[in-house]
């Protein structure tokens, strides 16, 4: 099997290097080999130069698209999809560390079904520093700052007692930071929507329609990503999430769409006193009583 990982980055030059630098690890057999496209979003901060350094043993293509007011994750991934030769894609960001079994976890998580769409574990690092030589020879947890927080999926799912598949609203938590689908279904779905620019929403849109195309949930907890620190959510992504719910509700007549209104004190940097784990169980609950699978709320 041919993997095509696709990266976009936008002005991540420091954090980009570190997820390339762990991509180089990957331990996968010789009936598997592994392309990794960067799409550079307009950057100006020595992005290519960077790439163009990287030490030798990983196969990058790199993709420069200048910016412009269409820029975005969405058309950065749907760049990167057009040039992608494999047969599997693996939808990861700039500021991701993976460790050197991850693609080999992701291949093992489509080896007996065609027909998944994968989403990986994400865990928090802390605000430390990063042992950046190290890192260029090996693999290690010790030249990373420590977790501090885990995926905050598993705590929705151990409330319904459920796995991805099993929640309603399993379409939402498709986050591309951490992801995989055959290329074929991504290449007959569309790709991403275009229509999304800024932050937010338009990995879980493509949730939802990969899902009504008859694609399965699967969460493959063994296929972690470690996130590296990052600022809390500006004013501007807040204004920007709420124009792509607005375009998500436009381009889909679904109320359990519509529902995803409950996350906006959770994305407010206002905040409102509402924790993002606690609009995760109103939205499924919710989405459960539309469809007629309203269960008692789960204790606490």
């Amino acid at each position: 099997m041919r993997i095509s990982v696709i990266v976009p980055a936008y002005r991540a030059r420091d954090a980009l290097e570190l997820c390339l630098l762990s991509l180089a690890r990957q331990s996968l057999d010789a009936q598997h080999s592994a392309e990794v496209i960067v799409v550079d979003d307009g950057s100006a901060d020595g992005t290519d130069r960077m790439v163009a350094a990287l030490p030798a043993g990983l196969d990058v293509r790199y993709v420069y698209e200048p910016r412009s007011p269409a820029s975005g994750r969405a058309r950065a991934r749907n760049l990167g999809l057009a040039r992608a030769s494999g047969d599997l894609v693996v939808l990861l960001d700039a500021d991701q560390v993976v460790a050197p079994t991850f693609l080999a976890e992701h291949v093992r998580a489509h080896a007996e079904d065609d027909d998944l769409l994968v989403v990986g574990r994400r865990f928090q690092l802390g605000d430390g520093p990063v042992d950046r030589e190290r890192l260029r020879y090996e693999f290690s947890f010790e030249a990373l700052p420590p977790v501090v927080r885990g995926d905050e999926r598993e705590p929705v799912l151990e409330a319904f007692g459920c796995e991805l598949a099993g929640l309603v609203t399993g379409w939402h938590y498709v986050w591309a930071c951490n992801a995989s689908v055959r290329r074929s279904h991504l290449v007959a779905a569309g790709g991403f929507d275009e229509a999304f620019v800024g932050w937010g929403l338009e990995d879980a849109e493509l949730g939802y329609r990969l899902t009504r195309r008859g694609l399965r949930l699967r969460y493959a907890t063994e296929a972690a990503v470690y996130h590296l620190h990052q600022e809390p959510a500006a004013a501007s992504r807040h204004r920007e999430w709420r124009r792509n719910l607005a375009h998500f509700t436009d381009v889909h007549d679904d109320v359990v769409v519509l529902l995803q209104r409950v996350f906006e004190p959770a994305v407010d940097p206002t905040g409102q006193g509402r924790s993002r784990h606690e609009c995760a169980l109103r939205f499924e609950l919710a989405a459960r009583a539309l469809t007629g699978r309203l269960r008692p709320a789960p204790a606490g």
